[in-house]
């Protein structure tokens, strides 16, 4: 998915507000930007939609394909990877759901998707998963992002270093399907 940006006066159509208030709300800091070449304000559409919805203003039918939940499952265990998904799937089919197998390839779809939850094996071929947290928790545009690690390799130790990294919960393997339902609702507020 690509990201799309928006100028100030796409923006002050969207929030029905006139074009200035848009450049205050920039100059003050409450909307981040970006200035093009030609020195035009410009609005990444993930940030404007975060920006909409801590202010409670409705999300304008041009940002709606960012209001869908999405997950993205890291583990470089095909097996894994399948059982998580089909849980998922059979619980939540509205959630669109990605997959990586490796460090490398989570992050590409951690900048490319933005996703709401990030399910994440902490013991990944040449990244530590604790990393993988901290590095999520460091970038502010992810910051709505929740962490879901899990692990079957000492799980008290891992638990705790997940949630010292930055992760919002944590599940150890093997798990129940039960367990794994109960935190995606508690993590996504489904």
């Amino acid at each position: 998915m690509k990201r799309h940006a928006f100028g100030t006066i796409a923006i002050a159509q969207m929030c029905q507000v006139t074009p200035p208030t848009i450049i205050r709300w920039l100059e003050e800091g409450h909307l981040p930007f970006f200035t093009t070449v030609g020195g035009h304000r410009k609005v990444w559409d993930d940030d404007l939609a975060a920006f909409l919805k801590k202010r409670n203003i409705s999300i304008p039918a041009e940002l709606k394909y960012l209001e869908s939940k999405k997950v993205l499952i890291v583990d470089d265990e095909d097996q894994v990877r399948k059982v998580v998904k089909r849980a998922i799937q059979k619980s939540f089919p509205e959630i669109e759901i990605y997959e990586a197998s490796d460090g490398y390839e989570a992050g590409h779809q951690m900048a490319l998707l933005n996703p709401t939850l990030v399910i994440l094996d902490i013991k990944l071929p040449g990244i530590d998963g604790y990393k993988v947290c901290k590095m999520i928790r460091s970038d502010p545009r992810l910051g709505n992002t929740k962490i879901l690690t899990i692990s079957g390799h000492n799980v008290e130790e891992s638990q705790k270093r997940s949630l010292k990294s930055g992760a919002d919960d944590f599940l150890g393997k093997p798990f129940d399907m039960n367990q794994l339902k109960e935190k995606l609702e508690r993590l996504m507020q489904l």
